[in-house]
């Protein structure tokens, strides 16, 4: 029987259950284990999680690979690196997964690949931010490597927006800017698998906030997609590299594509849709070895 390993964090986390669960109706045996206690034995060429040893495994689908500072973050995407050379199947492959984790190299993505995105300026220079902010009249401030809607700010171009522009590029010395899209209080969270959109959720504010995302308090409801949101959530999953993913849209005077998650929580769309967007991941992970 084939292995498959599930990367989470949290062991009651309702997208690494449904994963297992998946994964063992496909025919194939999961194996939870955290990331966070990963050692690689350079000499012998073995990598550990605990006790198991992650390159006797068939493949590996990363729900999460924790908290980590740099130095932490950099070691795991290193070890999936290796472990992926060392002919285990890893989803989404390490370099989609750093892809989508980064909003500047994914940003940049979008803009070359003609995919529609909000103005969108980074910079470490305060009087760059300032111009940015002035142009774009409201800014959406966020981290780099951000989520769940955690350290995201929204500022208005006035003396309070611009203290509290300078204040936030003291604190992480640089800003990842994003003109905000005037929109009905909501976004889209699309779930593309395998080149396939396997559903839509509106992710709807909760009253007296604009952050839509469900770990902040937002609720999900169904969603039906048009023909072009469908198109520019097929085409951010595919330049990243993504085999499943979680695209957010916004609706304004036109759609655009925010970011791109590369592991994305599939609850709220279960909650809101019924739909369970695991059993295409572990289809195509049973296809794959």
């Amino acid at each position: 029987m084939k292995k498959i390993g599930i990367a989470v964090t949290d062991p009651d986390d309702w997208t690494g259950e449904a994963l297992c669960n998946s994964v063992t109706r496909s025919g194939m045996q999961p194996v939870v284990f955290n990331f966070r206690g990963a050692t690689s034995d350079i000499r012998s060429g073995k990598i550990y999680a605990g006790k198991l040893e992650l390159s006797v495994l068939d493949a590996i689908i990363v729900r999460d690979l924790g908290p980590a500072d740099q130095n932490g973050a950099t070691l795991r995407f290193d070890i999936l690196c290796q472990l992926r050379d060392s002919c285990v199947a890893v989803i989404n492959p390490p370099e989609a997964i750093a892809r989508a984790a980064n909003k500047y190299v994914s940003s940049c993505l979008f803009q070359k690949n003609g995919i529609p995105t909000p103005g969108t300026v980074v910079t470490g220079d305060v009087d760059a931010a300032i111009q940015a902010l002035s142009s774009f009249g409201r800014a959406v401030v966020k981290p780099v490597f951000g989520y769940k809607g955690i350290g995201v700010e929204c500022v208005k171009n006035d003396p309070r927006g611009k203290a509290k522009l300078k204040m936030l590029l003291e604190k992480n010395g640089m800003l990842y800017m994003q003109e905000f899209i005037k929109n009905p209080g909501r976004d889209i969270r699309v779930f593309v698998v395998d080149g396939e959109v396997k559903g839509s959720i509106y992710r709807i504010a909760p009253a007296g906030s604009w952050i839509n995302n469900l770990s902040q308090g937002g609720r999900a409801e169904a969603c039906a997609l048009t023909h072009e949101q469908e198109k520019i959530a097929l085409k951010a999953a595919k330049v990243t590299g993504t085999v499943f993913a979680g695209v957010d849209i916004i609706e304004g005077d036109r759609d655009y594509v925010l970011e791109i998650n590369g592991t994305p929580s599939g609850k709220g769309i279960f909650e809101a849709c019924g739909v369970d967007v695991t059993l295409g991941v572990a289809e195509y992970v049973f296809n794959l070895v």
